[in-house]
């Protein structure tokens, strides 16, 4: 028997045996010793601050809380996988999000991406991660003009609420408020533009009249012109659909105008702590917010999540999409535990499965999450409360909005 005919028999003899006992080849073959995820967000520009508070921050813990316990456990090489995550800044620019996306997918060859900051990055990475076949949760996105392309996108799938969640419960509780007439302003982009293009309209049919209707740039500096229209026209409400440094624009230049309606629902940033931290307790009570969950959220680990947030970062966590986020995570890593790193099947599994979250059981339909722990939020006290729905009320609503403080 020559030599060669010896190590073919030889070989299949490894071969049957690793089969009849049950050891994958690849367990020979491959010695994989992390996962690595990258994602590319704002850092530097406008988005900064909202990328900081609601995801950067929890991606971070989560990585940490991840490698802690040894990694995510991956059934293809039998053993936990620490985590690795590659952040690029995209300086709040959605072209250089897509690039660097690219980069992270091409040529750092990642295994998974977490979502960009923003409604229009995480659109946009939505078509990156589906051209690439990626699974992609998206996060800080609000769309409603999404609903008619996300069928052409089955890697892509959002967990926050929606133009059609919020502006639905925000119109009923303005209702409720018996309210008749609002000044309404808007960011003029796709955030602003869609919550402002949903609400506004179902404002009218619902009775109440939109009587100040002002969109203004992304960057603005100055809104103290549209402001003192809102107040010579004696509105009952003021809601803003804004990004958190406008968020606080706002709030600055209300103050100081005394613009003092009876109700005042500003978007992102309201529900952030460094809204409360900056203007006090007193100055943002009954400001109402979009989100929302509180301290009081009835599902498992929501108290824990809480606690280790603060002795991380000593600060609480943004009550709008911090728990959502990390909510995205728990899902992705229950996702890796049962399929392992084939991106298709996690792809399968996040589109089919219903997943136990600190947000509730998380399930996707027509590429949408069902499931939040909240609507609106309400500063009641220094705490940020669910006010709506009404049936997840972890407090009732304050009506009318005490003036600002002079």
């Amino acid at each position: 028997m020559n030599d060669k005919v010896k190590y073919f028999k030889w070989t299949a003899c490894i071969i049957l045996l690793v089969f009849l006992i049950g050891v994958p080849l690849t367990a020979f073959s491959q010695t994989k010793d992390k996962i690595r995820i990258g994602t590319a967000i704002g850092l530097s520009g406008w988005y900064a601050p909202g990328a900081k508070m609601t995801q950067t921050t929890n991606y971070d813990l989560w990585v940490e809380e991840v490698n802690a316990k040894g990694g995510i456990f991956v059934k293809e090489y039998g053993k936990r996988l620490p985590v690795e995550l590659i952040t690029y800044d995209d300086k709040s620019d959605v072209g250089t999000t897509v690039k660097l996306v690219e980069k992270l997918i091409l040529e750092d060859k990642v295994d998974l991406i977490l979502a960009p900051w923003g409604t229009a990055a995480n659109v946009a990475v939505g078509s990156i991660a589906n051209k690439y076949e990626y699974p992609l949760i998206g996060i800080s996105c609000s769309s409603e003009k999404l609903r008619e392309v996300i069928n052409t996108l089955p890697y892509f799938v959002v967990i926050l609420n929606q133009p059609r969640d919020q502006g639905r419960d925000l119109v009923e509780l303005l209702k409720e408020f018996k309210i008749q007439k609002v000044g309404m302003i808007y960011v003029a982009d796709l955030h602003g533009i869609e919550f402002a293009g949903y609400t506004a309209p179902q404002l009218g049919i619902a009775g109440i009249d939109v009587s100040i209707l002002k969109s203004y740039p992304l960057g603005v500096k100055d809104l103290s012109p549209i402001l003192k229209q809102i107040k010579a026209a004696k509105v009952d409400a003021l809601v803003g659909f804004s990004y958190p440094l406008d968020t606080h624009l706002i709030t600055e230049q209300a103050k100081v105008l005394q613009l003092n309606p009876k109700a005042v629902y500003l978007s992102v940033g309201v529900a952030h702590p460094p809204y409360k931290y900056k203007f006090g307790a007193e100055t943002v009570e009954g400001v109402m917010g979009p989100g929302a969950w509180s301290k009081k959220t009835p599902y498992p680990g929501v108290k824990e999540y809480v606690e280790r947030y603060m002795k991380k970062y000593n600060t609480e966590p943004d009550w709008w999409g911090g728990i959502i986020t990390y909510a995205a995570l728990q899902i992705m890593e229950q996702a890796v535990e049962k399929v392992g790193l084939d991106r298709k099947k996690i792809r399968d599994v996040i589109t089919t499965e219903t997943f136990p979250t600190m947000i509730g059981p998380v399930k996707f339909v027509g590429g949408f999450n069902v499931q939040f722990p909240g609507n609106i939020g309400q500063w009641q006290k220094g705490n940020f409360e669910v006010i709506m729905p009404k049936d997840k009320r972890t407090a009732p609503p304050i009506f009318p909005k005490p003036p600002w403080p002079k």
